[in-house]
Parts: structure tokens; sequence; C-alpha cells
């Protein structure tokens, strides 16, 4: 594999993202950048962030900066709302009544987030019973800026098979062959709609390798 980074290649990043309007730091992975600016938290791992690439992993204004980048690189990137968080929708901004929220014995505070129905609300105001609720992005809308440092590609097979474990939660045994790698997935009945499914989603990963998927 070349030193360049390319379309799915598994890289290791840190990175600290900005909101370039306000300097707010929302992200990063570097502790001691937490810890000058006040932000640590204890519960967090601070460590690099595996990226696959063009993988749909993280916004698509760091995947285009990733591209043609070399490990070592260390480099700033604005993005705009289009290649970040995208942009803000009004159709997204919802008004429900502040005794929906006492019935849940919750009283809602602008600020706080919420899931509901599956989705995350941000309350953005509470007045006269009623609550203003926006399901956009928190960062829908917003100009933002990583400074961005490439630490390490992950090459062997082995290795990146291991990561996808991480990224996608799918559990498995595996054997690399040359070329192939064939992944052994755990169920009680072998379902094959199910293992195409998985194997179509690991083979969108390791597009240089033939993947199998079989039940183990």
């Amino acid at each position: 594999m070349t030193s360049i980074i390319e379309d799915k290649d598994f890289v290791k990043i840190d990175f600290v993202g900005r909101i370039k309007s306000t300097g707010q730091i929302f992200d990063l992975t570097k502790r001691d950048v937490a810890e000058k600016e006040g932000i640590l938290k204890k519960e967090f791992k601070y460590e690099p962030l595996t990226v696959c690439v063009n993988s749909g992993q993280t916004i698509p204004g760091i995947d285009e900066a990733l591209l043609g980048k070399k490990v070592g690189d260390k480099f700033q990137v604005e993005i705009s709302p289009e290649k970040g968080f995208g942009n803000r929708n009004p159709k997204m901004i919802q008004i429900t009544s502040e005794s929906n929220f006492r019935k849940r014995g919750t009283r809602p505070v602008p600020g706080m987030q919420f899931d509901i129905d599956g989705k995350i609300a941000t309350i953005k105001s509470v007045n006269g019973g009623r609550v203003i609720l926006d399901f956009n992005h928190p960062l829908s809308g917003k100009n933002l800026v990583y400074d961005i440092e490439i630490k390490e590609k992950i090459e062997k097979p082995e290795d990146r098979l291991e990561e996808i474990k991480k990224l996608t939660g799918i559990y498995y045994d595996y054997e690399v062959d040359g070329k192939k790698a064939e992944i052994k997935i755990k169920m009680k009945e072998a379902d094959s709609k199910l293992l195409q499914v998985i194997e179509n989603n690991l083979q969108s990963f390791l597009p240089d390798l033939k993947v199998q998927v079989v039940s183990s």
C-alpha cells in the first residue's frame, strides 16, 4: 500500500474541532489540549480516532481533507456546513406543550437534550407553556475548523478487521489468506440474507480483499 492516504484507507488521527465563529471546542482527542482549555472529562478516553476514509465514519469535509495526505502530516481545515453537519432546516423546529414534559416528571430547561422517538432534540426555549424543540444537529449551519494530525495508517488486513469490529459493533472470528478473508459469525440459525448484508457491509470497508461471511 502507498503511504499516501487513499479512498477506504484506515488511519488514526488526532484532532481538535472548533466552531469557527467562537473558537469553542466541541470535540477533540488530545488530552493535553483538554487540560489546557479546562474542559477535561475524566470519564472520557482521549486517544486517536480510527477513520476509514469515505466510509461514512466521519463528516465529508474530514474525508476530503485526509485524501492525498500522509502519515505525520499536521494541518488545519475549514469545513462548511455542507461538508460538515448540514444546513439548518426550519422544518425541524417543533413546538410542544410543557405539560408533556411535566407528565414525565421532567422540568424542561433551554439547552437540555432529549431522545424523542429515536431523534435527538435540543430545547431552545420555554415560554407560556410552550416548548420549542430543535431537531437539527447542534452544529448544523456552522462553519467548523479542525486541527488534524495523521498518526498512523493501518495496513495489515488483520489489524483492519480488528478496527472494523470497533467501528461496526459486529463481532466475528476471521481467517486471512492472501487477498481473501473468511469472516465467521456465531449464529444459532444461519440466515443467508442477513449474512449477505453483513458481507456487503464488511466488503465496503475492505475493497482490496475478497470477503466471505459464513456462520459458525
